[in-house]
């Protein structure tokens, strides 16, 4: 099974479903297999793929019975990337997620979409409840995306306590990944404060060196449903995520890094 990371915000409006295309298509570039599930009953990741053009099952669909993981994962043309919408989402679907949510039926659904896939990203609503619990409970780490915003900053601890909850009653293997800064405006200087003074209240390693800013140009390929790096002179742009890429492989090298020299028998 491939490694599952929750892309997640403690609140809405902060780039995360953005972050989880983008993310997901450079990991791909580098030959990874990548599916990216929509684990939001708004449907960000549907939209922000326009995998709706191609077809209207979903997660909500696997739920309910009768349909196969085929039927909802659609692979991107060039075959390199996969995505699985929620689906069509009737007003009472959004109960019965939460319920699928709390009794691990969710869980299973996902773990089961992850065979196959080196990086399964889930791109889970916002805040803290059962469905992220849910998703957090079947993912090996989460990515935190926040805003230099104060609101943003002041909300985020409650985030991590749930993941230190879940790992602490739910699910042991689950790490924390990253703290991502997203949408920074780099021409305010309250913005500038205000990531100095939220860095000194936590670990250094706890955040990414890869920060987002604000660009037109991301908004415009949001827009239009696909990832920045198939805009016109989106180089520039699309580096920051592939460098976010390359630092999520970086992290995984060194943590499989390492060990006792008096057990290594061998070559190394």
């Amino acid at each position: 099974m491939g490694k599952v990371i929750t892309i997640s915000s403690q609140k809405g409006g902060v780039g995360k479903t953005t972050t989880t295309l983008n993310l997901g298509f450079s990991l791909s570039r580098f030959g990874n297999r990548v599916l990216l599930v929509d684990g939001d009953p708004q449907g960000g990741m549907t939209i922000a793929s326009n995998v709706k053009r191609r077809t209207s099952l979903g997660i909500i669909d696997l739920l309910k019975g009768g349909r196969a993981l085929s039927d909802i994962i659609m692979q991107t043309r060039d075959r390199t990337l996969s995505v699985a919408g929620i689906g069509r989402m009737e007003p009472e679907d959004v109960f019965l997620l939460e319920d699928w949510a709390k009794d691990g039926k969710l869980g299973e659904v996902i773990t089961a979409i992850a065979s196959g896939f080196d990086y399964v990203l889930l791109d889970a609503p916002a805040g803290v409840g059962g469905l992220v619990t849910s998703l957090l409970s079947v993912s090996d780490s989460a990515i935190v995306v926040v805003l230099c915003k104060t609101l943003s900053l002041k909300t985020l601890p409650s985030f991590l306590a749930l993941t230190k909850w879940v790992r602490d009653h739910k699910n042991p293997r689950l790490k924390l990944e990253g703290i991502l800064i997203s949408m920074m405006d780099r021409r305010n200087p309250l913005e500038a404060e205000l990531l100095t003074e939220f860095k000194s209240t936590l670990p250094e390693e706890i955040f990414f060196k890869t920060i987002v800013p604000f660009e037109e140009l991301i908004e415009k390929a949001s827009n239009k449903s696909f990832p920045v790096a198939l805009m016109p002179d989106s180089q520039q742009t699309n580096k920051y995520y592939i460098d976010l890429a390359l630092e999520l492989k970086e992290r995984e090298m060194l943590a499989h890094t390492g060990g006792d020299d008096e057990h290594v028998t061998g070559l190394f």
